[in-house]
């Protein structure tokens, strides 16, 4: 409660991200003073994905034609609830999704993202466990593990916002599986490791 009467008090920015043909143009509305927010997601899906290879990306190439041209990401530090993020049905939308879709007459998306239970989540620790790289890469893995999670995160709102009648367990099972890749990709590419138990 106090985190978002603070949030309110300080004020939102937000940063325009064109990530590619493939997705939809992102609007992230991130706390004033935390720019760090919205450069982590930029990360995510303009240069972390475009890195992912043709196989992994397909998880989600049936998702992507179905979204709308443009997506309001809201990032915080932390959800009151504890989940990661929420895609936000139509007519639940917050003020900014509401006003770009009066003055546009289109359909926005809008979802939220809480960044720092993300940057602390670990979807799969045995197998992280299992591949510890040298010394010298940790911090290269860790940046990559977070910007590859935070992509997970994101993608797997998407999906709900695509196609909000999908069960969970099958949109949760495409982002572990999508995520899982990324991961073995880096560790194939970087390391010359398999990632995984």
């Amino acid at each position: 409660m106090l985190r978002e009467l603070l949030d309110r008090i300080r004020g939102r920015e937000q940063l325009l991200v064109r990530a590619g043909e493939e997705m939809p143009l992102i609007v992230i509305s991130y706390p004033r003073g935390n720019a760090s927010y919205a450069e982590a997601l930029q990360i995510a899906v303009c240069q972390t994905y475009r890195h992912l290879s043709d196989e992994t990306r397909r998880r989600y190439s049936h998702v992507l034609p179905r979204l709308p041209w443009l997506v309001v990401a809201i990032l915080r530090p932390r959800n009151a609830c504890s989940c990661l993020g929420h895609h936000h049905p139509p007519g639940t939308e917050g003020r900014i999704a509401r006003r770009l879709k009066a003055d546009t007459g289109m359909r926005v998306g809008e979802l939220d993202l809480a960044i720092e239970a993300i940057r602390q989540w670990e979807p799969l620790p045995l197998a992280a466990l299992a591949a510890q790289p040298p010394p010298e890469l940790r911090t290269e893995l860790n940046e990559f593990r977070f910007h590859v999670a935070l992509l997970s995160v994101f993608l797997h709102e998407l999906d709900h916002l695509a196609f909000p009648e999908h069960d969970e367990r099958e949109v949760r099972q495409r982002s572990n599986e999508f995520y899982s890749a990324s991961l073995r990709e880096f560790f194939s590419q970087q390391l010359g490791a398999s990632y995984g138990i």
